[in-house]
């Protein structure tokens, strides 16, 4: 199968919260390209795994380190890897064979000046590539690194930015 991806209007959601809304997008994308039987889990970062993974013994924030991902990174997934981004009212999926990335931010949220300085951004494209570079090699904490686009690997990683 090849790779895709979809990106989709949220409508405003009714009795339930934007950011039930938004998972249930997302979960409809998947299960839609992939099947209704499609088992979603979620990685000790909390970002979504396609089928079961097997439940650790999460390490304390002092004990794992910059990189946590290695259930989702180093061992082969046969149903192929997601990821997911959303914002306010905009949702994007990504699925690929190889382990993927996305980001997406509207195009006029602005780029605050000390993102823009601490990262060398000049613009918020710059900043959904680097968000989608921080997803991708599963790092957690507050910051990106500093040089996390180094790391993007063509093609499987996506970047949009909404209009």
């Amino acid at each position: 199968m090849n790779s895709w991806i979809e990106i989709q209007p949220i409508p405003e959601p009714k009795g339930i919260s934007r950011r039930e809304a938004e998972g249930a997008a997302w979960r409809a994308i998947v299960r839609r390209h992939l099947g209704q039987d499609t088992v979603i889990s979620y990685n000790e970062n909390g970002a979504p795994v396609l089928g079961k993974i097997p439940v650790r013994e999460y390490l304390s924030v002092e004990d794992r380190g910059p990189q946590t991902s290695a259930s989702r990174r180093d061992a082969p997934n046969p149903l192929g890897y997601i990821g997911v981004s959303h914002t306010r009212g905009w949702v994007a999926v990504v699925w690929s064979p190889e382990p993927c990335a996305i980001d997406i931010e509207p195009a006029d949220r602005k780029l605050s000046p000390a993102a823009a300085e601490r990262y060398s951004l000049s613009s918020i494209s710059d900043w959904c590539a680097l968000e989608a570079a921080y997803k991708y090699k599963g790092l957690t904490g507050i910051e990106p690194p500093r040089n996390a686009v180094a790391f993007l690997p063509h093609p499987v990683l996506i970047v949009a930015v909404i209009r």
